[in-house]
């Protein structure tokens, strides 16, 4: 979150003596939602209100009269509210990354080297020497991989740093694979 952004919202809060009502954007699926903000801080807030169920995992915050959306991650889901945190921009001296990593949605299939099986998913952020991906059953991922997107003219050999469940973190390397868009 930008300085600007913070003061803004902090006065935003100020002015109000409750809930706040705010514009919630979904940034993959572009669905928008108008409900109720509670809880409001600088780390997130309580998202209440009807239309939440169309708010998926990346999302985007406007308050009223703000001129900035502010970015976060819906991390916790009830019938009618959904809780956010807010992604802030660290500076340099808090990221271990060598690279930034860009947002992104890009389907892919992952395969073992032998490309004996194969996981469909969705790369969500990358950089040049990684990048993150989502879908169902990665925890079986082997620690070499294949990923294949299909604006690329091969496959991109990769080593998984870390995985869970429905994600993972690929240490990627090109080895001559080009985008052929």
């Amino acid at each position: 979150m930008t300085t600007t952004a913070a003061v803004r919202v902090k006065s935003q809060m100020e002015r109000a003596l409750g809930d706040i009502p705010v514009l919630a954007l979904d940034l993959d699926s572009l669905k928008c939602a108008q409900v109720t903000a509670s809880n409001f801080s600088d780390w997130g807030c309580c998202l209440v209100g009807a239309d939440v169920g169309v708010l998926n995992r990346n999302i985007a915050v406007k308050i009223d009269d703000a001129d900035e959306f502010l970015r976060g991650r819906v991390t916790g889901r009830k019938k009618n509210y959904v809780t956010v945190l807010f992604l802030r921009e660290l500076g340099t001296q808090h990221e271990k990354r060598a690279e930034k990593r860009y947002a992104m949605t890009a389907a892919a299939r992952v395969c073992d080297m032998a490309r004996k099986s194969e996981i469909k998913c969705v790369i969500t952020d990358a950089s040049k020497s990684g990048c993150r991906i989502e879908g169902e059953g990665l925890e079986s991922l082997p620690d070499e991989v294949l990923v294949f997107v299909q604006t690329f003219d091969q496959p991109v050999r990769g080593t998984v740093a870390w995985k869970t469940k429905s994600s993972a973190g690929l240490r990627l390397f090109w080895n001559g694979a080009r985008s052929i868009v």
